[in-house]
């Protein structure tokens, strides 16, 4: 397919991102994760086939089945960034991708055909939440008994649908998608703690750094400030 006008403007972005991104250590085939979630979230999710288009022009995905394998994990981020920044911005990704598909590529599967709120997935969601919050889970449990509701979407819904379920993306994936949802809006808190999350799903320190620099390069080339939020080494004693 044809280099869209957008696409030359975005793949030094893309040169850039895997250039920096510590992929001898996490892997190379995490990096686009970072992109397509950061980029969805600053509000460019008309870049998402760009994205899609340069990723199938490497011999990796020379194949229809490699495609649809790509499709499932590109799908499953914009699906776990719902539970981070709302399902608009996802969806017109999601679409944007689907426009640039040919037919052969395209994958039909559902993940969450069979997805019940039940009380394993409460278990799986608070397991999952457990893990990212550790000792730091208390104080914010206190503040849920005064708001039920988001106690409740917190371990059936935003962890119990979306962020425990590790089909597609493994746990590592999944909290590189999260922070760079959560960082390319500014948030303070919710960045602090997953950076620290990523430390305790047993990405390094340095490494850490180097996917916030990613965001970073993201958030410059769309036009987002990141002037709020710490680095893994604010927060690295909390660990």
């Amino acid at each position: 397919m044809a280099i869209s006008s957008s696409s030359e403007k975005v793949l030094p972005l893309f040169t850039n991102l895997t250039q920096t991104f510590p992929s001898q250590s996490l892997g190379d085939d995490k990096w686009y994760l970072i992109a397509l979630a950061a980029l969805t979230g600053a509000g460019k999710p008309e870049l998402a086939p760009d994205l899609y288009l340069h990723l199938i022009s490497q011999p990796s995905y020379s194949t229809s089945s490699s495609r649809q394998a790509l499709t499932r994990r590109l799908r499953e981020t914009l699906v776990k960034c719902v539970a981070i920044y709302g399902v608009c911005r996802p969806l017109e990704a999601i679409f944007a991708i689907d426009s640039v598909q040919r037919e052969e590529d395209k994958d039909y599967s559902f993940s969450r055909e069979n997805w019940q709120c039940d009380a394993a997935n409460y278990e799986r969601g608070t397991a999952w939440l457990g893990r990212i919050y550790t000792h730091n889970m208390a104080p914010i449990d206190e503040k849920f008994k005064a708001q039920k509701d988001f106690g409740w979407i917190s371990r059936n819904i935003t962890y119990g649908l979306y962020l425990s379920d590790h089909s597609i993306l493994n746990d590592i994936e999944t909290e590189l998608v999260v922070l760079a949802g959560i960082m390319i809006q500014n948030l303070k808190n919710e960045t602090a703690w997953h950076l620290r999350g990523s430390r305790r799903v047993g990405i390094s320190n340095e490494n850490v750094e180097k996917v916030h620099q990613c965001i970073e390069l993201i958030a410059d080339f769309a036009g987002v400030k990141l002037d709020k939020v710490p680095r893994v080494a604010d927060v690295e004693h909390e660990v």
